[in-house]
């Protein structure tokens, strides 16, 4: 399950069902006795499993592959060269790209989802050799932001010794080949205590770290849930970065007979101090304070959360690449809305989005493109010149 290859950009890997995680962890739960202070509970382990809509989006790819002397895709040589000279004519990205019969084996393959009778390509590839993959959600945040990326100046910055991972910061612990899914975690191998001196022979260093973490002393469930998904067990980042969630308006009620000098105040007013001095979350605690208040917010709250999010949380919305499925993302959000008319409730949704791992992952993967876009600008493909 992606255990030799990985996202090039953000250093996940594929999988093939949502229980990677909470599996491996029972398998190393069984290593301990029933009575064992190290044993997480099955509420746990239920709690730690990726959606169907992750496990989807860790296989929708885009292949960057060099194209050879034929014009055809260099997809035959497992370990080929990478190309001499890199352009639009030498380097191509092909979406629908996902994984194979054989993806324990780096089996992968191009499908055809709009023409029924043409023949998947079947395609083998190590990490580190002369293919590289990205996942989609990634391209499409990646050349979103920056159109002025091509996959030849994507594909040149990865195959370079100088590209970064960003290693130290976001990337995941995982892009190492035959890693564990245990990697994700915001930790060093090295740093990990030695199970041997507590007494636990039979656990490796990434199964006692995770036991630890699931078992904390002094922490409620819901605690070490919030620490295994946004902690230290960075469980966010194999998260799919476009499941954009569903939310619901608030609810109105009669605004009620205790008037408060703030839902007095004019509505120019309230949207400056929103605007100013709170966040969305603060402006939708506002809500439950009083019925009066709550009236007074009501009308302009979602107006407010749009403006906020679009300036501080641009990551929230979809975007649009220029690259085929591009406008999956806007397709989907549009789908989503239609029960309500397309007017989406706003102050909901980044409330929804605080709480979701693929949200988190988004805004991750959202930076490091930035990052990622300042080094092929350091190389120069940015400014016109010619490399070979």
């Amino acid at each position: 399950m992606g255990s030799d290859t990985f996202c090039s950009l953000t250093g996940g890997c594929y999988y093939t069902n949502g229980d990677v995680v909470s599996s491996f962890i029972s398998y190393a739960r069984n290593s301990v006795p029933d009575n064992d202070p190290l044993r997480p509970s099955d509420s746990i382990l239920e709690r730690l499993k990726y959606t169907p809509r992750d496990v989807e989006g860790s296989q929708d790819l885009v292949l960057l592959v060099p194209i050879n002397e034929d014009g055809e895709l260099d997809i035959e040589d497992v370990s080929g060269p990478t190309p001499t000279v890199f352009s639009d004519s030498t380097v191509v990205a092909v979406v629908n790209f996902t994984i194979g019969d054989n993806p324990d084996l780096s089996g992968f393959k191009i499908v055809f989802p709009d023409d029924p009778d043409a023949e998947d390509v079947n395609v083998f590839m190590y990490g580190g050799y002369n293919k590289f993959y990205i996942f989609l959600y990634a391209y499409r945040i990646l050349i979103g932001r920056f159109p002025e990326l091509e996959p030849h100046m994507i594909y040149a910055t990865l195959a370079g010794s100088e590209c970064r991972r960003f290693k130290d910061e976001e990337y995941i612990n995982i892009a190492d080949q035959h890693a564990s899914f245990f990697k994700v975690a915001d930790v060093v191998e090295d740093d990990i205590d030695e199970p041997e001196d507590a007494g636990y022979d039979d656990l490796g260093k990434w199964d006692y770290f995770w036991l630890k973490l699931l078992c904390a002393e002094g922490k409620s469930e819901d605690e070490i849930i919030r620490d295994a998904w946004f902690g230290k067990g960075r469980l966010y980042q194999l998260a799919c970065a476009d499941d954009f969630p569903k939310s619901e308006p608030f609810a109105s009620f009669p605004a009620g007979q205790s008037d408060t000098l703030f839902s007095k105040l004019p509505f120019d007013v309230l949207d400056y101090l929103c605007d100013t001095y709170l966040s969305i979350r603060e402006a939708s605690f506002l809500l439950r304070l009083n019925r009066s208040l709550r009236a007074a917010l009501l009308p302009f709250i979602n107006t407010f959360a749009q403006k906020a999010i679009a300036r501080r949380h641009p990551y929230w919305l979809p975007i649009v690449a220029p690259c085929l499925r591009g406008d999956d993302e806007l397709l989907f959000w549009e789908e989503m809305w239609e029960g309500l008319g397309g007017e989406v409730p706003w102050a909901p949704y980044a409330r929804e989005c605080e709480k979701s791992p693929g949200m988190r992952n988004r805004q991750r993967i959202w930076g490091m493109a930035e990052r990622f876009k300042d080094q092929i600008k350091a190389q120069g493909w940015l400014d016109g010149r010619t490399h070979a």
